[in-house]
């Protein structure tokens, strides 16, 4: 069992979400990947493609090489790695669904997530391991590293879709989840805010744009505003977008702060009536129409070092 585990078994089990991904384009992606990829330059897409790449080469290398101590070692490798995503999906799904989603979300990574332990425990079963030739050594080791190499060269090619992550997704009657994490590499009519505001096309298909999406009882987003927007940016269009309340809200005393200080912005207003799930304030670069960069915390990121004002504390006195 122990061997037809490592061949077999834990390949299939690769090689199902490997496909699954390809089909369900980065909709089937976990969210965390995604932002993992953000952090070290890469899109949505090409993180999908990676990780796609690198499943196939782990499930080839046990079809070929299954049998020997450094299958074993790989298999073992592979299915805690396997494990630990799913719980890491597990963690993001929870954190980002809604209350009333339901425990569908949370369905396809629980199952992966138990299929890789069982799969372990198999593995874990027997003591006996074929050892391979010392001879022999080098040229499984170059057979791998050509299978991984052949495996995520592909991969980069494959044509993943920018499916329904990368609009904006009802999650309720009246919700309307922004994934803005997806939104890097697209267009805005593919990110779904051109629907939610048309006028956005027309306003970022030349030049660069920074849209701000922001609430009025949000101190961070004043906080934004002030560092950045207080003194006009001639060399930019920056578009302030206001999230309204959820419908039925109540607003306490103290939680309207006033506008935002946002000197020569274009402000807008996304439509009312629908809870946005989105975390403010969230930052989008848009450069010739294309989102080129997107943060809804790391601001240096999208937007360099904070804009010094003119006046300064002193200069009041």
């Amino acid at each position: 069992m122990k061997h037809f585990t490592i061949r077999i078994l834990t390949p299939l089990l690769l090689i199902i979400t490997a496909i699954t991904w390809i089909q369900g384009g980065t909709a089937w992606m976990p969210l965390w990947t995604s932002n993992v990829g953000l952090r070290i330059g890469l899109s949505p897409i090409s993180s999908a493609q990676l990780v796609i790449g690198l499943l196939f080469a782990v499930a080839v290398s046990l079809l070929l090489f299954g049998r020997k101590l450094f299958g074993s070692f790989l298999s073992r490798i592979g299915l805690v790695t396997y494990a630990f995503c799913c719980v890491a999906t597990l963690a993001s799904v929870m954190a980002s669904t809604p209350a009333g989603a339901g425990l569908a979300p949370l369905l396809f990574p629980a199952i992966g997530l138990l299929i890789s332990l069982g799969l372990y425990l198999l593995i874990d079963k027997s003591n006996a391991v074929e050892v391979a030739p010392s001879r022999s050594a080098f040229w499984i080791g170059a057979g791998i590293f050509a299978i991984w190499v052949v495996a995520i060269g592909i991969s980069v090619r494959i044509p993943l879709a920018m499916t329904a992550s990368s609009k904006q997704q009802s999650v309720g009657e009246n919700s309307v989840l922004l994934d803005y994490v997806q939104w890097q590499g697209r267009t805005l009519p593919d990110t779904g805010l051109s629907r939610l505001l048309p006028i956005l096309t027309a306003l970022t298909l030349e030049g660069r744009c920074i849209i701000i999406l922001y609430s009025p009882e949000c101190s961070h987003c004043r906080e934004l505003f002030e560092k950045y927007f207080t003194v006009a940016r001639p060399d930019v269009k920056v578009i302030a977008i206001e999230i309204p309340p959820a419908p039925g809200s109540t607003a306490l005393i103290g939680d309207d702060l006033g506008p935002v200080p946002c000197e020569g912005c274009q402000r807008l207003k996304l439509p009312e009536g629908k809870l946005y799930i989105l975390k403010p304030p969230t930052v989008l670069v848009v450069e010739e129409g294309r989102v080129t960069c997107t943060t809804d915390s790391d601001w240096k990121t999208c937007l360099g070092e904070p804009t010094v004002s003119a006046t300064s504390p002193a200069s009041g006195q």
